[in-house]
């Protein structure tokens, strides 16, 4: 709320002085409150002011490093973006195929490509309705427990009320009532024994057949010798490939050249050691061509898991530096906003107090001149009136008003000046 304007107090004090007439004391009591009203005034509108300037200045300035804060976090967004795309699974899944086909041509080249086949197999016979409809038996088995154990809970309530529990056989040398309670305390643990036995029975006889029929459907795919003889066959075609590779046959050629041509040389072509070098060195070569393909592929077995596993590492670790970069970024701008919100109120309220305390003083400067004023009406009230000036017109006005205390008169410096009768004290 803004303060009263200058031409409203100017107005207000000019009536006064119209109000107490051409009085110098009258005067002097407009003036001082017209000074107070006015420093008071000019004071509350500049100290609201400079409040509000200091709040918009802090606002601004918060309002600027907000805008930086989000800056940052945009361009730490567009750096680690790259990374965090590199976790992808377009990405890794070539990585992660190398991995299953190399598996697979070790198993062919070690005659295992069978066994494969046979858990496919059997993954798919576990699938097939056949094999999960027996999950059903569990059910079935639970649903017989269920039905024994309310079985046996109407045969406990009928036994309760049979002679054997009533009156129970004590042991020898025992009898009262504390006794036949342990009696048939007793009774009650050996039948709840029973009970669980039984239970435990029923479960393992639905599991054993549960498993016998899983078994049953299993059992043909397990003793199936087609499978063995087809990890034979694919590791026959493995090292055919390496035989009849173009690899192999340029080796094979160079070698054997180089053998017979040393024991041309040497004169010892048709030796029979050199017939033997010549067999041996297709085996042996052969056999060491397998043994590289096999390291090649166990290698690449890792190569694929590994590659891929490191992308997604760079995924996450970039994923997760922009998610703390953003819980930063936010909790700083979160803190900013407040503090601006905090220099916004600040300043609101900053205003509020210097107008409040502006009007406070207006208030204070004009009750004050009220106050004199009425002072002086009261020190010149009586009989006679009240004279120019607060003074008593007559002698006997100001000792009526003063209860026969001494008065005197004060004629003043000019005729203009306040005279008449006044109270000594």
């Amino acid at each position: 709320m803004p303060l009263p304007a200058m031409p409203a107090i100017g107005s207000a004090i000019f009536s006064g002085i119209k109000a107490v007439g051409a009085s110098s004391i009258g005067k002097s009591i407009i003036a001082s409150t017209a000074s107070s009203a006015i420093s008071s005034a000019i004071s509350g509108n500049k100290a609201a002011g400079a409040a509000q300037s200091a709040a918009k200045t802090q606002a601004e300035a918060q309002g600027r490093a907000i805008e930086e804060q989000r800056r940052q976090f945009d361009l730490i967004r567009e750096i680690l973006a790259p990374y965090v795309q590199a976790g992808s699974p377009e990405l890794t899944q070539p990585y992660i195929g190398a991995g299953p086909g190399a598996i697979r041509g070790l198993q062919a080249l070690t005659g295992l490509g069978g066994e494969a086949a046979r858990q496919e197999a059997l993954a798919m016979a576990r699938q097939a309705p056949e094999f999960t409809q027996l999950s059903q038996l569990s059910d079935i088995t639970k649903s017989n427990v269920d039905e024994y154990i309310r079985n046996r809970e109407q045969e406990l309530e009928l036994f309760k009320r049979s002679a054997a529990y009533k009156k129970p056989t004590l042991p020898e040398g025992q009898k009262g009532k504390m006794a036949v309670k342990q009696a048939r305390e007793d009774l009650i643990a050996q039948f709840q024994q029973e009970s669980d036995k039984n239970v435990r029975d029923i479960q393992a006889k639905g599991q054993a057949e549960q498993y016998a029929k899983q078994q049953a459907l299993l059992t043909p795919i397990l003793e199936d010798k087609q499978y063995e003889q087809m990890g034979i066959d694919q590791q026959r075609q493995a090292i055919q490939q390496i035989e009849q590779g173009p690899l192999f046959q340029e080796l094979a050629k160079q070698g054997e050249a180089g053998l017979l041509a040393t024991a041309s040389a040497t004169g010892r072509r048709g030796a029979e050691d050199t017939q033997s070098a010549l067999a041996r060195y297709r085996p042996q070569l052969l056999n060491s061509l397998i043994e590289q393909q096999y390291a090649r592929l166990a290698g690449l077995t890792g190569v694929g898991q590994t590659s891929a596993q490191n992308l997604l590492n760079i995924g996450q670790a970039s994923a997760a530096g922009q998610t703390a970069a953003a819980t930063q970024g936010g909790t700083a701008i979160s803190g900013l906003l407040a503090s601006q919100g905090a220099a916004q109120a600040a300043g609101i309220i900053g205003a509020g107090q210097a107008q409040a305390q502006g009007i406070g003083g207006i208030g204070s400067a004009i009750s004050g001149g009220l106050q004199n004023y009425t002072l002086l009406n009261m020190l010149g009230s009586g009989g006679g009136g009240l004279g120019t000036g607060g003074f008593y017109k007559t002698a006997e006005a100001a000792t009526a008003a003063g209860g026969g205390a001494p008065v005197a008169y004060f004629g003043g410096d000019s005729p203009s000046a306040a005279h008449g009768y006044y109270i000594q004290s």
